[in-house]
């Protein structure tokens, strides 16, 4: 890439999906506002052609004179939804970083999970280093503990939540700001039809987070398919998930089986009845009662099971398991089990 083209592209990057999709659609409105939307152009792993995608780039446009060209999966991508074969990102990176970008192009390349070994990324890292007066690769980060409540605040502020529902909400969801999104839609839906107050135990009854999908899919393979529920533990622990969240709900899960199972000793199987008394969630107990018979088959493994994670978290917290080996942990119980 020649001296004039650090200030024509860009590598926006990291795992902050939602932040960065926000500052993207942000300079893709104001790129388009100012020189019209036919001047954004937007290759991903669906419409990806290299001949169209080089022609783009390097071509001159009939109908317009300024064009925005974001390629996804730009450089290679370790981010499975987003990753492109490496040759042909092969051949984008040597026309791009062989021949000068036209002066009218602006160029960003997204890349969640970059692979840094790459010599693209690399270029991108020398470049980023040597252009001291600007940033060429914009990295957006998870939010932090201590940033989440400020988001739910904003992003609910019709709502006027307390820190105390705000903290019941980020505990079901987590820090998937897509689905706190979603959720406090459901929230202001709620709000507006019902006119109900949004309390703490409202977000239990309308909030359902991601990860307790997450956990009620690993529940059932820890009950049905070792194999495959060490795989998905790999595949959570890959996703950076929390340690503290999915213990939490794992185990809560794991304890609103015996709950259930409990009850179905004493003759009690409505789902309706169960989740009014323990003040859970009505869908989810509904969703455990529906496979009962399973659950009694499998009592002593739950039971099992149970036992296992909660000695995992109070061997953490008194300092004889490194956190750090939680999900490796996780795995030998399952195994084990």
């Amino acid at each position: 890439m020649t001296e004039n083209t650090p200030k024509k592209i860009y590598l926006f990057t990291w795992e902050n999906v939602y932040t960065l999709n926000k500052e993207l659609k942000r300079w893709k409105d104001m790129f388009a506002e100012k020189n019209g939307i036919d001047s954004v152009f937007s290759f991903n792993r669906e419409n990806r052609d290299y001949g169209q995608i080089k022609q783009t780039i390097f071509s001159g446009g009939f109908f317009v004179t300024n064009k925005l060209v974001i390629l996804y999966g730009v450089p290679l991508d370790t981010e499975k939804s987003n990753a492109i074969k490496a040759d042909e990102i092969e051949k984008l990176a040597e026309d791009i970083m062989n021949y000068p970008l036209p002066g009218e192009v602006l160029l960003i390349c997204v890349s969640y999970k970059p692979d840094k070994r790459g010599r693209f990324y690399k270029r991108f890292d020398k470049l980023d280093k040597d252009n001291s007066s600007q940033k060429l690769i914009k990295t957006f980060a998870p939010l932090s503990e201590r940033e989440l409540p400020d988001f739910v605040k904003e992003t609910s502020k019709d709502l006027n939540l307390d820190s105390k529902v705000i903290q019941a909400l980020i505990h079901k969801v987590w820090n998937d700001q897509f689905r706190l999104e979603s959720e406090i839609d459901k929230l202001r839906y709620r709000k507006k039809y019902y006119n109900d107050e949004i309390t703490s135990k409202v977000v239990d009854e309308v909030c359902f987070g991601m990860i307790e999908e997450d956990i009620f899919q690993l529940l059932d393979l820890a009950l049905t398919d070792t194999k495959l529920a060490i795989k998905f533990v790999q595949w959570l622990q890959d996703d950076w998930l929390d340690r503290n969240a999915v213990n939490g709900s794992f185990a809560w899960g794991l304890r609103n089986y015996l709950f259930v199972l409990d009850y179905a000793d004493h003759w009690i199987t409505d789902s309706k009845q169960i989740a009014s008394e323990l003040k859970q969630n009505p869908r989810a107990i509904m969703n455990i009662t529906k496979k009962l018979s399973l659950l009694k088959e499998k009592r002593d493994l739950i039971q099992s099971l149970f036992k296992s994670i909660v000695d995992i978290d109070y061997g953490i917290k008194s300092g004889n398991v490194q956190p750090e080996s939680y999900f490796f942990t996780m795995k030998k119980v399952l195994l084990q089990n």
